[in-house]
């Protein structure tokens, strides 16, 4: 697969997987999982965010995947800290985001 094909399908799975992952509904993981709180979601939008194109991206062989790490942060920024309105929780789940990031990140250019 060539570099342009391979960007334009990891742009295209990483825009569909965004979509789709704003459809669960977090609220109903509450009965289920109970780490559904400011270090879990944050923890769990994460993963599938950022470690799903991070995981593509390595398998592939991307061209310039540098390139990925401000888009996939941009998308899980948005998805982690956006509608937290107290003070607490929204620093737990950032520096719970960031330091993911991090991981995920680190793995993919050293691991």
């Amino acid at each position: 697969m060539t570099g342009l094909t391979n960007w334009f399908l990891l742009l295209l799975g990483t825009g569909v997987l965004f979509v789709v992952w704003s459809w669960i509904p977090l609220e109903r993981l509450d009965k289920y999982w109970p780490w559904n709180n400011q270090v879990g979601r944050p923890l769990l939008n994460t993963l599938a965010l950022t470690g799903a194109p991070a995981v593509y991206a390595k398998a592939m062989n991307t061209p310039y995947p540098v390139i990925l790490v401000p888009i996939t942060f941009l998308i899980t920024q948005y998805a982690v800290l956006s509608g937290r309105f107290q003070k607490k929780e929204f620093f737990i789940a950032g520096w719970v985001m960031v330091l993911t990031t991090l991981l995920i990140w680190f793995w993919f250019f050293l691991g």
